[in-house]
């Protein structure tokens, strides 16, 4: 069997296995959903940027889609168990790493939403439920094909930011925002000359 005809058995192994158990729509949909609209959101509104507090909330969804994925893999003993149980367990400690720089800014934002994105966020997630859910085995050709998958997938998101139209009242980018409190007022108004008042 040649190279092209192993990538393209994996290809389809990929594709389809999701309808091994329809039951993981359940897990899959609102992980694309998400995914989809934040990259269009941010291909329509440009100027915009992902918040900290966006890339928290990603790796919040990150690592309860593993601990999901956790929780399945206990309740039902895929094989091969351990080797699941490591892979999911270490993209969720990507997914804390992501909650740690995101609520503690230890990271420029630059760095930190280079982690934070939807693209590797989401792609990781569509990968651990199917892996953690057993109907994704990872041979060899398989992971090569999700390690190919991934730049053309944000070379899609690429070229659709590109041509969605842009907003016409595009707010300024918000993940570089600053903000300088202004002291409190505590009623000292502008004092008036005692001649102005009437006793």
């Amino acid at each position: 069997m040649t190279v092209t005809e192993s990538m393209w058995i994996a290809f389809k192994e990929i594709i389809f296995s999701s309808l091994k158990d329809l039951s993981i729509w359940w897990y899959i949909t609102p992980i694309i959903l998400l995914w989809f609209l934040l990259e269009v959101y941010f291909g329509k509104y440009k100027r915009e940027k992902l918040g900290w507090n966006t890339s928290l909330a990603n790796g919040i969804t990150l690592t309860w889609i593993n601990i999901e994925a956790m929780r399945f893999l206990f309740s039902e003993h895929p094989t091969p168990f351990w080797f699941r149980f490591f892979i999911i367990l270490l993209i969720m400690f990507y997914g804390f790493f992501v909650i740690y720089i995101s609520f503690t800014h230890k990271f420029s934002s630059k760095t930190t939403y280079a982690f934070a994105a939807p693209s590797p966020v989401y792609y990781l997630a569509a990968i651990t439920t199917l892996w953690g859910h057993g109907v994704l085995d990872l041979s060899f050709w398989v992971v090569v094909d999700l390690i190919i998958m991934f730049p053309l997938i944000l070379l899609f998101f690429k070229i659709l930011r590109g041509i969605l139209p842009k907003a016409k009242k595009a707010r300024e980018a918000i993940g570089e925002e600053t903000f300088e409190e202004e002291p409190l007022d505590l009623g000292k108004g502008k004092e008036e000359p005692l001649g102005k008042f009437k006793f």
